[in-house]
C-alpha cells in the first residue's frame, strides 16, 4: 500500500508542524505596510491583528517563545504583539500563507477553513457570554483560549481537506467523534493539538483547556448535568471537592461552548446532545437551563455580527428557522443515504445474494463514490480460474483477450485472502510482471492501480481492478477498502 496521507499521532505532528499559517492576502500586506511605516504604533495595529485568528494567534505563541511566561501572563494578542514589537512581528511574515477571497468561486478547502474558523468564533463568544454572567473577570482571556483551541483544526481542514470530509461524514452519520478521529486520523484531534500547541509555544492556559486536570473528565461532566436535571429548577449544588474545583475554573466555559458551537453547527441547534452541556453550564453558573440556552443564543448573534466571513451560514441564522420550535409536528427534510450507506442498507435488506448480485452492487457504489475510478473491472475466482464479471471504462474485446487465468503472483496473493494495495509510478512498473499475462496493456505510464479482493461466499473471491489514469488519492482507497469489506462473506 502506498498512503500519501499521514496515519497516527506523530504523522500528523511532522505533516503540520512546520506548515505556514494561512492568513488572508490583504491583512498581510496591511501588516507589512503598517511594519514599514514609521508612524504607525502597535496600538493602530490592533484591529489589523484581531481581524486575523492565525496572525493573532502566531504573534501570541511568539511573545510566548521569547518571554519567560511560567504565570500566563500574556494570554491576548494585543498584549502579545506590545511584548514582541514591530521587529519581532516582522519576523514572523515568513510563517504566513496568503490567501484570497475576492475569487468568484472559492475552492473547497478555503471554504471549509472559513467555516471552521467562523464556528471557533462563534464558540468562543458563547464562552466570553457565560464568563461575564459569572462575574469571573476574565472574559477575554476566555474568549481567545476557545478561539485558539481549534487552531489545529482549522490546519487539517486547510491542509487536509479530503480527510476531514470523510471525518466529518462519518459524524454526521452517526458514529462517536472520539471513534470517527481515531478511524481516519488514527489519532483524536485533542491530543494533536496539545502536542501542536506545546511545539508553537501556546500559552498554557490553551494547552490547558485540553487537560482533565483543569476540566471535567466524562464522569464528571455527567456529574455535573446531572445536578440541573430539572430544567424550570435551579441546579443543586455540589459537595464534592474536585467537582467544586472544577466549577470554579472559568477554562469549563471554553470547553463546554466549544462543543456546543460544533455540534450546533454540524447537527443543528436542536441536536439531542446540546442539552447535556447546557445542564453542565447551568450547574456552573447555578442558573436555570432556559438563561443558560438564551445566552448561547444571544451570543451567536452577536459573532454572526462581528466574526461573519462568509465561509458558512452563521449559527444565528438558524434561530430565525420555524422548524426548529415545530417539536413533533416538524418533518425533518429526508437526508439521501451516501452511496456506502445505500450499499449497507441494501445487503442488510436481504442477505442471500450470491457472489454476482453482491458485486453487481459493489460496482454501482464504485462508480458513485470513487469518482476518480476511469476503469474498473470484478473478478470471480473459483477452482483456480479467474475471470472478468463486470467492467467498465475500457474496450470489452481487449479485456476478453487477456489471460486472467495465468500464472500471476499478485492475484494469487489476492484470491489467498483479503487484500489491498494501491500503487502507482516505479513500483507499479516493477509488479507488471507479476500480473496475469498480457494484463500491462491496460496499464498507462501514469496509471494509479488500486487492487483489492475478498472471499463473498464459501468457494469463491471477487477480485477488484480500480485503474486512473490520473490519481487516486486516500479516500478512494479507504471507500474501496469499505465497500469490499462490505460484500464480505464472512460479515453477512
Amino acid at each position: 500500500m502506498i498512503d500519501k496521507s499521514p496515519s497516527g499521532l506523530n504523522e500528523w505532528l511532522h505533516f503540520l508542524k512546520n506548515k505556514k499559517f494561512p492568513v488572508r492576502a490583504v491583512n498581510l500586506a496591511r501588516l507589512k505596510t503598517q511594519i514599514k511605516r514609521t508612524e504607525d504604533t502597535l496600538d493602530g495595529m490592533q484591529a489589523n491583528i484581531a481581524s486575523d485568528p492565525l496572525l493573532a494567534f502566531a504573534i501570541l505563541n511568539e511573545a510566548n517563545r521569547i518571554i519567560p511566561n511560567k504565570n500566563n501572563e500574556i494570554k491576548t494578542p494585543f498584549h502579545a504583539a506590545a511584548m514582541v514589537g514591530m521587529n519581532g512581528i516582522a519576523k514572523l511574515l515568513s510563517h504566513f500563507a496568503p490567501y484570497e477571497l475576492n475569487t468568484q468561486k472559492k475552492p473547497p478547502h478555503l471554504v471549509a477553513f472559513l467555516s471552521e474558523i467562523q464556528t471557533s468564533y462563534e464558540a468562543a463568544t458563547i464562552a466570553r457570554h457565560w464568563s461575564i454572567e459569572k462575574l469571573t473577570s476574565q472574559e477575554d482571556d476566555i474568549f481567545w483560549i476557545t478561539l485558539f483551541r481549534d487552531s489545529a483544526r482549522w490546519l487539517l481542514w486547510f491542509y487536509a481537506y479530503p480527510t476531514m470530509a470523510a471525518l466529518k461524514q462519518r459524524i454526521q452519520q452517526g458514529e462517536k467523534a472520539s471513534q470517527a478521529e481515531l478511524n481516519i486520523l488514527g489519532c483524536r484531534i485533542d491530543e494533536l493539538t496539545v502536542h501542536l500547541c506545546n511545539h508553537w509555544h501556546t500559552p498554557n492556559k490553551v494547552i490547558e483547556s485540553f487537560l482533565t486536570k483543569h476540566i471535567p473528565n466524562a464522569k464528571e461532566l455527567q456529574a455535573l448535568a446531572h445536578l440541573a436535571n430539572h430544567p424550570d429548577e435551579l441546579p443543586g449544588f455540589t459537595e464534592d471537592k474536585r467537582l467544586t474545583i472544577l466549577v470554579n475554573n472559568p477554562l469549563i466555559f471554553s470547553y463546554c461552548a466549544n462543543k456546543v458551537a460544533h455540534e450546533a453547527s454540524l447537527m443543528r441547534w436542536d441536536s439531542k446532545n446540546l442539552p447535556f452541556f447546557y445542564r453542565v453550564v447551568a450547574t456552573v453558573m447555578h442558573k436555570r437551563l432556559s438563561d443558560i440556552i438564551k445566552t448561547a443564543h444571544f451570543a451567536s448573534t452577536e459573532a454572526a455580527t462581528l466574526f461573519n466571513n462568509g465561509g458558512k451560514i452563521p449559527l444565528a441564522q438558524q434561530l430565525l428557522d420555524p422548524d426548529l420550535y415545530l417539536g413533533k409536528t416538524r418533518s425533518k427534510p429526508k437526508t439521501s443515504l451516501s452511496p456506502i450507506a445505500a450499499l449497507k442498507k441494501a445487503l442488510k435488506q436481504n442477505k442471500e445474494y450470491d457472489t454476482k448480485q453482491k458485486t453487481g452492487l459493489a460496482l454501482k457504489t464504485i462508480k458513485q463514490a470513487i469518482p476518480n475510478a476511469q476503469h474498473s473491472i470484478i473478478f470471480k475466482h473459483s477452482n483456480n480460474k479467474t475471470a472478468p464479471m463486470y467492467q467498465f471504462g475500457y474496450n470489452i474485446d481487449v479485456i476478453k483477450a487477456i489471460q486472467w487465468s495465468a500464472p500471476s503472483s499478485v492475484f494469487k496473493k489476492l484470491s489467498d485472502k483479503r487484500s489491498a494495495i494501491h500503487i502507482f509510478g516505479q513500483k507499479l512498473d516493477n509488479l507488471l510482471k507479476d500480473l496475469p499475462h498480457t494484463s500491462n496493456q491496460i496499464i498507462d505510464a501514469n496509471s494509479h492501480l488500486i487492487l483489492a479482493s475478498t472471499q463473498t461466499s464459501k468457494d469463491e473471491t471477487a477480485i477488484f481492478w480500480l485503474e486512473t489514469r490520473t490519481e487516486f488519492n486516500e479516500i478512494d482507497y479507504k471507500n474501496l477498502k469499505q465497500i469490499v469489506s462490505l460484500i464480505s462473506h464472512n460479515i453477512l
